[in-house]
């Protein structure tokens, strides 16, 4: 049955949203096109993450069910920042919190001991990063919505680190389709990794870059509409 699951579901909405990254990096960023893109990340992404953790209940995985659930979260909240043109907070950013706050709750009160548990280490890591997301929502819903700076590099960041386990279950597929072992083709995980971080440094660099550039002629602007007025 978890095969079935995994290669079924899993493997080709993983595929899917990679071929929709990939696409949504080629269109010019906040066109149709981008958008469409993204709707479909979005959604294959989804369906491949519920279909991973159910994959990973049916093996008796704790390790990738906690894993999948998390990046669910990554990939719904980048979505949620930029649904709207304007920074909105609604019941969905609050159940959000809720979620992730849960989450965080649940991965801290793992047994390490117990016999679902391949990776005890795994819960600790999930514990941080449920604390800093959330760190990030409260942020988020106390400002009632952040500026469109700060909007688009949440987006991006949560989105980057979503595609790096998108890229990461995609290869692990792919070596087990030519009946190999990752220490035998370590390169094929590490490469898809740096290549995803590379293009979330660059595009938050953009984001900042811009920020920066129209902070420093905000004075000249306002400086001028004085003068013709």
């Amino acid at each position: 049955m978890k095969e079935l699951v995994v290669w079924l579901i899993h493997f080709p909405t993983g595929t899917v949203a990679i071929l929709a990254a990939i696409a949504a990096l080629y269109y010019p960023k906040g066109s149709s096109k981008h958008k469409k893109a993204g709707q479909v990340f979005t959604i294959a992404m989804l369906i491949m993450l519920i279909s991973g953790g159910i994959a990973g209940a049916l093996k008796g995985s704790s390790d990738d069910v906690f894993l999948a659930a998390l990046v669910f979260y990554t990939v719904f909240t980048a979505w949620l920042t930029v649904r709207h043109r304007q920074p909105v907070i609604g019941i969905l950013e609050y159940l959000a919190l809720a979620y992730i706050v849960i989450f965080g709750l649940a991965a801290l009160s793992i047994d390490p001991e117990w016999d679902k548990v391949r990776e005890p280490g795994v819960y600790t890591f999930d514990a941080i990063m449920a604390l800093i997301f959330a760190v990030g929502d409260i942020r988020n819903i106390l400002l009632k919505g952040m500026n469109q700076a700060h909007r688009l590099a949440r987006h991006i960041w949560r989105i980057s680190f979503s595609l790096v386990w998108a890229a990461l279950s995609f290869v692990d597929k792919i070596i087990k389709m030519l009946d190999s072992t990752i220490d035998q083709m370590p390169y094929v995980i590490v490469i898809p990794v740096i290549l995803v971080l590379c293009i979330m440094f660059y595009w938050l660099f953009r984001v900042y870059k811009g920020r920066a550039i129209l902070l420093s002629l905000q004075p000249l602007i306002g400086h001028s509409k004085k003068a013709k007025q």
